[in-house]
């Protein structure tokens, strides 16, 4: 099985066998997640603002499609989540992990809880270099595998230099308690508002994450408006664990928000394992 670069990872996960910026049709900062309070992956630079939306009501996903600035949501053939199913064809990928213990601030954006780490890092992928932006939390799981949806899902935003996005999530179902999101829940906020250091707690992505490198890879979209595409997601084949009482916490905090699967259309999974 031969490596990966990231014209090949593109290629492979997209039937149309475009580039990332080709699919996109978009230069690349226009698909560059931002920091903006509120969204999920926040708005894309240089975008149309989008419509105030929500995960319910008029203004929920179903609707998402007919606000203004949000209309790929409703007309994209490649969007997320989605339900992967299947044995997809294997791949090897050269990848390192390359992240940092650094400290980091802690936002609950009225839809979600974001963590940011100052600096942290990055993963190689055959060379190609995507730092770590932030990290966020969805419940129910976004994704799906064969079917089953988890109970939590993370998402570790990264954006390379020339502006592609790549999104590395993980999911939870319950079980054990997780010690580092156990860590994490200490410092919640109750109440939208602005990042908030993490006092005393270094944050190193990888221990948020399985021991191992075993992914479905595809292409597909960030799970909020204004639903840009040419986004890679590699998500993580082997979920961890939450208790019960960690979901919870979340949920209380939160609430459902989690977009729901999306059609797969003409697009294959893959299913990568990294080398060193």
């Amino acid at each position: 099985m031969k490596s990966l670069s990231r014209a090949s990872l593109v290629l492979m996960t997209s039937l149309l066998a475009l580039s990332l910026a080709a699919c996109s049709g978009k230069k690349a900062e226009e698909h560059t997640p931002t920091s903006e309070q509120g969204g999920e992956h926040g708005e894309a630079h240089g975008s149309q603002p989008v419509a105030k939306w929500t995960y319910d009501g008029d203004t929920g996903p179903m609707h998402w499609g007919q606000l203004g600035g949000a209309e790929l949501c409703g007309t994209g053939q490649r969007q997320s989540p989605v339900d992967i199913v299947g044995q997809p064809k294997m791949q090897l990928s050269h990848m390192l992990l390359n992240y940092n213990s650094v400290t980091a601030t802690i936002q609950n954006t009225g839809k979600t809880i974001r963590v940011t780490p100052a600096n942290g890092g990055e993963l190689d992928l055959d060379g190609d270099k995507y730092p770590l932006k932030y990290v966020e939390f969805h419940s129910p799981s976004e994704h799906a595998l064969n079917g089953h949806q988890s109970t939590l899902e993370s998402q570790f935003v990264h954006v390379d230099a020339e502006g592609h996005t790549l999104i590395v999530a993980v999911l939870y179902d319950i079980g054990a308690a997780d010690p580092m999101l156990g860590s994490l829940w200490t410092y919640l906020p109750t109440d939208p508002g602005q990042p908030m250091p993490l006092a005393d707690l270094l944050i190193n992505a990888q221990d948020l994450m399985p021991g191992t490198q075993d992914f479905y890879v595809y292409s597909g979209s960030l799970t909020t408006p204004p639903c840009t595409e040419a986004v890679t997601w590699m998500v993580y084949a082997s979920p961890l664990t939450v208790s019960a009482e960690q979901a919870d916490a979340f949920q209380r905090l939160i609430g459902p928000n989690a977009r729901p699967l999306q059609a797969r259309n003409a697009r294959d999974f893959f299913r990568v394992v990294g080398t060193n």
